[in-house]
């Protein structure tokens, strides 16, 4: 990470201020709030996600229309995107959140999920976190699951593996929104040097921002 600060440092110098505390069980409420408020960066994703759900939905409609023609190939493998994303897909996400997490000079990182919200997670706990890092942190993701997806579809372009990797990138898109949504936060405050850390020992996410001189 580009900062050394330390969160000891950020609560008890004068030369920053909380800005935000964030309750992890709380999370999907501070999500949605940042999605009501924050219009440019949300309105960007909003349209990519429909344009994904409109993808996802003409390939099953091209899929179905070929399963009544005796093809279950493309069926199948869309069946098997939906399986692979609500499984393997889930570890992967926090697991590249973890590399890029380990890329900006993290420490330990600790993966965890709030079951009842079916919400996963990959934290650098204690440990803060400038805006640029945080950047990257967030869009790892989204970034390397969308190359993949679409480098891979192309390769298969001429099989039935192609519909799988579409089919990925599509419902991909709709797990990515809470990591939109945290950096739609720094959005809504453009002239600030905010600072994060998170502190699992009490279930919450400090936003610090630096104070005018």
């Amino acid at each position: 990470m580009k900062t050394i600060l330390t969160p000891k440092e950020l609560i008890d110098s004068d030369e920053f201020e909380l800005l935000e505390e964030v309750d992890h069980r709380n999370i999907k409420q501070f999500v949605f709030e940042q999605i009501m408020k924050e219009k440019h960066l949300i309105r960007l994703y909003s349209a990519y996600q429909i344009s994904m759900i409109a993808l996802l939905i003409f390939l099953l409609v091209k899929a179905v229309i070929q399963w009544s023609s005796g093809m279950n190939s493309p069926i199948q493998n869309i069946a098997w995107a939906l399986l692979f994303s609500f499984t393997v897909l889930i570890v992967l996400h926090e697991l590249i959140h973890a590399v890029a997490y380990w890329l900006q000079g993290a420490g330990k990182i600790t993966f965890g999920a709030i079951w009842k919200k079916f919400i996963f997670y990959a934290a650098a706990d204690q440990q803060v976190i400038d805006h640029d890092s945080f950047r990257l942190v967030a869009l790892a993701p989204f970034v390397v699951v969308k190359v993949l997806s679409v480098a891979l579809a192309i390769y298969f372009w001429s099989t039935p593996l192609a519909y799988f990797f579409m089919s990925l990138m599509c419902i991909h898109s709709l797990f990515c929104a809470g990591d939109i949504a945290m950096l739609a936060f720094y959005k809504l405050h453009p002239n600030k040097e905010i600072y994060n850390f998170d502190d699992l020992s009490q279930n919450k996410t400090f936003f610090y921002y630096r104070k005018e001189k």
